[in-house]
C-alpha cells in the first residue's frame, strides 16, 4: 500500500505505507482500490494468503509517529465464507463493510459478504449471497454499489443464462436476508465477461463495461 504526497515544486513523493508479507498471518496480492473512513483509516482486500490462504480484509490505522498499523479484519477460506476477494469495499451508513469474493461460498462460485464491527473491536462476517446456483452468475470480480434504498448492485464475470456474465441486484428483506435478482444476462454479442463495477446516472440507469 503506498501514498503519494504532492510537493511544493509540483512533483509527488511516494511512501510505502505497508508491505504485505505472504507468510500466513498477513494477506498478499491486493488487487483492488482502497476505502477510507472518516477517521482516516484505510480498508482493503488481498486476493491471497491470510490464515486460510483465501485472502483477507485489512485495515490500516495511522499512528502518532507517522507509521501505520495493519490489522486483518477477516481471513477468507474457512468453510463456505468465500475466497479470493479481488474487489474493493464499500461502507453503508452504519459503518458495515460490503464486498465480493471471486470464489468460495456454498457453490464455490463466489459471494457477496458483509463485515459488521463489534463492540469488542472485532468484525463479524456474514455471507449475503452465494453465486453459482443454476443460471445465477458466478465469479464476481468488481466492487459493489448502493442505491438510495439500500439495494446492492454488481456484476459477475461468468455464469448466467449464456455463461458470460451478469448484472445483479441484491435487495434486503424484512427478516434480515437478501434476495438476488439477475437484471441482465450477457450473451456474447452484447458484451461478455464484465470485470468492472457499475455506476448510476441521475435517472437511475446503470452503466458498466465488459472485458470482451
Amino acid at each position: 500500500v503506498f501514498e503519494l504526497t504532492p510537493q511544493a515544486g509540483g512533483g509527488w513523493t511516494e511512501k510505502v505505507v505497508h508491505n504485505f508479507n505472504y507468510n500466513g498471518t498477513d494477506g498478499a496480492y491486493p488487487q483492488a482500490n482502497l476505502t477510507i473512513d472518516a477517521a482516516g483509516n484505510l480498508y482493503g482486500t488481498t486476493g491471497w494468503d491470510g490464515a486460510y490462504e483465501g485472502g483477507a480484509v485489512f485495515e490500516l490505522t495511522p499512528q502518532a509517529g507517522g507509521g501505520w498499523r495493519e490489522k486483518l479484519l477477516h481471513d477468507f477460506g474457512n468453510g463456505t465464507d468465500g475466497a479470493t476477494p479481488y474487489a474493493g469495499l464499500i461502507f453503508d451508513r452504519n459503518g458495515n463493510l460490503y464486498g465480493t469474493t471471486l470464489w468460495g461460498g456454498t457453490y464455490g462460485a463466489g459471494t457477496v459478504f458483509e463485515l459488521m464491527p463489534q463492540s469488542g473491536g472485532g468484525w463479524t462476517e456474514k455471507v449475503l449471497h452465494s453465486f453459482g446456483n443454476g443460471t445465477d452468475g458466478y465469479a464476481p470480480w468488481a466492487d459493489l454499489i448502493f442505491d438510495t434504498a439500500g439495494n446492492l448492485y454488481g456484476t459477475t464475470y461468468e455464469g448466467g443464462t449464456y455463461g458470460v456474465g451478469t448484472v445483479f441486484e441484491l435487495a434486503p428483506t424484512a427478516g434480515g436476508g437478501w434476495t438476488e435478482k439477475v437484471l441482465h444476462n450477457f450473451n456474447g454479442t452484447d458484451g461478455a465477461y464484465p470485470q468492472g463495477g457499475l455506476i448510476f446516472d441521475a435517472a437511475g440507469n446503470l452503466y458498466g463495461t465488459t472485458s470482451s
